[in-house]
């Protein structure tokens, strides 16, 4: 496995984990959420993003110590196919989804949960990116 392939990975499992915000976020939507109020959100927000950030910099750093040359090489035509290959659905999803939640303003949608929709639409079309550079890498584009 290359390195990018490898950091595709780590990026795409890290960004998993922000499945427990979204999913915290449904429950407080649906109502069997935590009472905690917006103060909660935002300290399990930053406290995921700063596990996601010390993940990615931890592994991304061990990756590029066990194999400096193959780090620091540039992107191969292969590797660009795949990187343009892999964009266009990502995008269109992220196209979609801002005008889904645009809609969601005449549902009366609070600030709050409009905002929250669109960080999910940008996460759920990041891990969209990522899912198909590594589909692409295992089909041998």
């Amino acid at each position: 496995m290359s390195f990018r392939e490898k950091s595709d990975w780590l990026s795409f499992a890290s960004l998993c984990l922000l499945a427990i915000y979204f999913f915290e976020i449904g429950r407080g939507v649906l109502g069997g959420g935590n009472g905690g109020g917006p103060y909660y959100y935002f300290k399990l927000f930053w406290w995921l993003v700063g596990v996601l950030i010390a993940i990615q910099v931890v592994t991304h750093s061990v990756l590029a110590l066990r194999a400096p040359k193959e780090a620091e090489l540039p992107l191969d035509e292969r590797e660009r196919l795949i990187h343009l290959r892999a964009t266009p659905p990502a995008y269109f999803v992220l196209l979609v989804g801002a005008f889904m939640t645009i809609g969601t303003m005449h549902m009366g949608f609070t600030v709050w949960q409009f905002a929250h929709c669109i960080l999910f639409v940008i996460w759920v079309s990041e891990l969209l990116r990522y899912g198909m550079r590594l589909y692409y890498y295992r089909r041998a584009v």
